[in-house]
């Protein structure tokens, strides 16, 4: 029984994923993206053709008379992209390009900027690579590619992934 069950929902997933409307990409697109060579934080996407743009932005800065407003400083401090410091901000400009689309996802290429600032240094990385973009109502991005970071101090090259989910709205009719 468990395998008739098991095979129906298979057929159920496959159906739903080949039988979808064929509505076009949405051209504007918001959510979060985290990615050393695109930027970290909350994102928009302008793709309104084969070359899109992406910027992200988190901007986080914390008075000296708040930082411990909830007495969970040093609990935070562990997982914090802050630290120590009373200013972290994350800005990514990337340019986007359609390598292939299809009806639910899409092949692309990216080359990222991304400017990460704190009270002590700033820091310019840039990257490019290749990725794919699942599409619904829901956008999950994973990019792949290569980074120079620290361009301007130590310069330092690695592999990179970038991860995005982004919320498409509707083109209007």
């Amino acid at each position: 029984m468990r395998y008739y069950l098991l095979i129906t929902l298979v057929i159920f997933a496959l159906s739903k994923s080949v039988c979808q409307d064929n509505k076009p990409f949405s051209s504007h697109q918001a959510g979060i993206h985290g990615g050393l060579t695109t930027g970290v934080g909350f994102s928009y996407r302008y793709w309104p053709n084969r070359l899109g743009l992406q910027l992200t932005l988190l901007p986080i800065k914390v008075d000296e008379e708040w930082k411990d407003i909830l007495g969970v400083q040093e609990f935070a401090r562990s997982f914090s992209p802050i630290g120590d410091t009373e200013k972290f901000i994350s800005i990514g400009v990337s340019g986007l390009y359609t390598l292939k689309k299809l009806q639910s996802y899409r092949l692309i290429s990216y080359f990222g900027n991304h400017v990460l600032i704190n009270r002590n240094s700033e820091t310019y990385n840039l990257g490019g690579g290749v990725g794919i973009s699942f599409y619904k109502k829901v956008s999950f991005s994973l990019m792949l590619g290569y980074g120079a970071f620290d361009v301007l101090g130590q310069f330092n090259l690695y592999p990179t992934a970038e991860l995005g989910l982004y919320l498409c709205f509707e083109k209007q009719k």
